[in-house]
Formats: structure tokens, C-alpha cells, sequence
């Protein structure tokens, strides 16, 4: 395999400390509500911090680094110029959005599956665009969704009967989730979607796809390729980083949450755009931070590879595990735990899919969905591939005796 082809190990780290801060950041709106956490759910004072510390350090974060690394990743996939390797492309988006649906019917609502089916067929037109092009067409979709954004952030501030109605539909889906069959439950997720859609499209879609155009430069790059060759850039990255956005999203969690939890105020809208407005920076710091760790420690995050490697079965896998953890079809713990048992059941849950991962991965070439979605595109099976060159570097073996 060329070296330009080989695989990196730097984005299976990420990837699998993207999956961490996503569970921690899904599990609430699986566990406790369509709102996630409310001021009902933070009477004590460890809930209170475990939900404040969520939403500065992971809410809105890591799925922009998960959305980055899908960039980077086309990379792999899709080659300038090879008609090929864009109808694989495009077979790849059908999969992730079958998969996303039934995901966000079955399992979790706030499926990102659908989105990158959806925001990837935006990438195809930027394959052969240079990187200039691709970084200015990311920035403008950034910049009209940070503006539409402040928009419904004005208007939800200034008309609180809106809040009101949502708060039907909430108070409709979170019954089906706490006393439902799987059926209810999937019936509710099923109505609900076209609205839930409209919110994430909203809200995180346009700095998805700013990260996704980020990614396929970086990614051209190799910007990952070599941590310790590009410490430089990283160090840069991770002060920034860090230093602009650890401050920025404490103070907007602090508005967000006040002293009573999110209570819809003007202060905590206020809040709430901050928070968006400056996720992508600790984005920023996250990365860089992770690079630099992974290139001084690296037997510190090699265990994490694997996960990496099959982080579309640990995604749909977590999902599986809280749904049948809290809703009524399952456990039946909806709604029962406050916020620092519901992280840590989050918690325990990715770390046990890693360790059954990395299990899984000893003995197959790839997770099993993805394995189902490269069988889909046409990469065929690369456990068969490997066999196939074992076998004829033994009869070359055979022939030289």
C-alpha cells in the first residue's frame, strides 16, 4: 500500500476520545429527556457540576471533532480526479444514512448518521476544488449558520410561547420512552424526527460541514500523519485552543445555567450562543492538546486504536446500550438517575464497547457495521485480501525452497 494510502494512527485515537465526549453528551437526552438535563434533574450538588462540567467541557465539542476527522477521512476514500472512488463515496453516504435512520427511529433521536449522509453529498463537488476554494466555501456555510443561528436564538429569547409549544412535544416523547413498548418508543422517535431534524440542522449542521471542509484540506495535508514532526503547529493549536476556549465555554455554561439550572431567560439564550459560537475553538484545543499527547506518550493512547478503527459500531453501540439501559422496553431507568449517575453509566458503557472492540478486532479485520458498509461500497473483504496474500507469500515461500 502506498504510503499516501496507509493508515494513520493519530485519527483512531481521536476518534475514539471523540466517541467519549459524545456518549457523555448523548446519554442525557437517552436517559432523562428530549431536553437533556433540566433544573429538575440538578438538585444536588454533584448533579449540578457533573452537568455544568458536560456542557463547558464536551457539549458541542466533540462532535465537530468527529465531524473533522469525517473529513479527513475522505481523503482515504475518494482520490482528486477518480470517478471511481466517488461513486464509492456516494454508496458510503447511502449507507450512513440508512443506518442513520434506523438509528434515529430505533435507538437515539439525535442520530448524527443522517446529517453526514446529507452534508457529505456537499463535499463531493469540492473533491477536485483546490484547498483555498474548500476552506472559504466551509467558512461562508459556517458564518451564514452562526448568523441564522443568532436569529433563532433572538427569537426564541423574545417569544416565550414557543417554549411552550415545544414543551408538548417533549412532555408527549419522554412518556413514550418511560412507560412504551420499543414500538411506542420507536413511533414517538419516528413523529418527533421531522422537528428534531429541523433543530440540528439549525444548530450544528453548518459547523459540521465547516469542520468536514477543514478536515478534507488537513487531511490532504496529512496534518495528522506526524504529530511529532508538526508539534510546533499543534503547541499553537492546543494555547490557543485551550486558553481562548476553556474560558469562553466556562462563562457561557455559567450564563446558560445561572443559579437555577436553564430556565429559557434571555441570559441563558445568551448563554447558549456562546456556547455554540465558541465550541469550535476548544475544538481547536482539544486537538492539538491530544497531538501533542499522543506524540510524547504514545503508549498512552495506543489502546484506543482500535476502538478508532470501528467507531461507527461504537457510535450505534452506545446508543444500543443506554436505549435498552433506560427506556421502558429495557431497564426501565428513564428518568430515575440524576446527572452524575447517568455519566457514569455513559462512561462505563464506552469503555466496555472498547474493551469488546478491541476483542473483536483481534480476531476480524473490521467492526462488523463497518464491515457491512465497505462489503456495501465495494471494497470487498479485506480479511479475505489478507488471506489471499498470506497464501501467496507461502507458495512463493514453497517455490524458493
Amino acid at each position: 500500500m502506498p504510503e499516501s494510502r496507509s493508515r494513520q494512527f493519530l485519527p483512531d485515537e481521536l476518534r475514539a476520545i471523540a466517541l467519549l465526549g459524545i456518549v457523555l453528551v448523548n446519554a442525557p437526552f437517552i436517559a432523562v429527556g428530549l431536553d437533556g438535563f433540566t433544573a429538575e434533574d440538578l438538585g444536588g450538588p454533584l448533579d449540578r457540576a457533573t452537568s455544568f462540567l458536560t456542557t463547558a467541557l464536551a457539549e458541542g465539542k466533540f462532535y465537530l471533532l468527529f465531524s473533522f476527522l469525517f473529513g479527513y477521512s475522505a481523503n482515504f476514500i475518494v482520490r482528486q480526479g477518480e470517478a471511481g472512488d466517488r461513486r464509492r463515496w456516494k454508496r458510503r453516504l447511502v449507507a450512513l444514512a440508512v443506518i442513520g435512520l434506523v438509528h434515529a427511529i430505533f435507538f437515539f433521536i439525535g442520530d448524527i448518521l443522517l446529517a453526514y449522509a446529507v452534508l457529505g453529498a456537499g463535499l463531493i463537488p469540492l473533491f477536485a476544488r483546490s484547498d483555498k476554494a474548500v476552506l472559504v466555501t466551509g467558512g461562508v456555510v459556517a458564518g451564514l449558520g452562526l448568523a441564522w443561528l443568532g436569529l433563532l436564538v433572538l427569537v426564541a429569547a423574545s417569544d416565550p410561547g414557543l417554549t411552550a409549544q415545544g414543551g408538548e412535544i417533549v412532555d408527549s416523547y419522554d412518556e413514550a420512552m418511560a412507560t412504551g413498548s420499543f414500538l411506542d418508543a420507536a413511533q414517538a422517535r419516528l413523529e418527533t424526527l421531522p422537528v428534531a431534524l429541523v433543530e440540528l440542522a439549525s444548530i450544528q449542521w453548518p459547523l459540521a460541514f465547516a469542520s468536514f471542509c477543514v478536515g478534507l484540506v488537513a487531511g490532504r495535508r496529512r496534518i495528522l500523519a506526524d504529530p511529532a514532526g508538526k508539534a510546533a503547529l499543534f503547541r499553537r493549536m492546543a494555547l490557543i485552543g485551550l486558553g481562548v476556549g476553556l474560558p469562553a465555554q466556562f462563562a457561557a455554561a455559567a450564563l446558560w445555567f445561572g443559579t437555577n439550572g436553564p430556565d429559557g431567560s434571555a441570559r441563558s439564550f445568551a448563554g447558549l450562543a456562546l456556547l455554540l459560537v465558541s465550541a469550535p475553538v476548544l475544538s481547536t484545543g482539544y486537538l492539538g492538546a491530544l497531538a501533542i499527547l499522543s506524540a510524547s506518550r504514545p503508549r498512552l493512547l495506543v489502546v484506543l486504536r482500535p476502538a478508532g478503527r470501528a467507531s461507527l459500531s461504537i457510535y450505534i453501540g452506545e446508543s444500543i446500550v443506554l436505549s435498552t439501559i433506560f427506556c421502558a422496553w429495557g431497564l426501565g431507568l428513564f428518568g430515575k438517575l440524576g446527572a452524575f449517575a447517568v455519566t457514569v453509566v455513559a462512561l462505563a458503557t464506552w469503555a466496555t464497547l472498547v474493551v469488546l472492540v478491541t476483542l473483536w478486532l483481534g480476531r476480524y479485520p473490521q467492526g462488523p457495521l463497518e464491515s457491512m458498509v465497505s462489503r456495501w461500497t465495494g471494497r470487498g473483504a479485506p480479511r479475505q485480501a489478507e488471506a489471499d496474500k498470506r497464501k501467496e507469500a507461502l507458495r512463493s515461500e514453497g517455490l524458493n525452497r
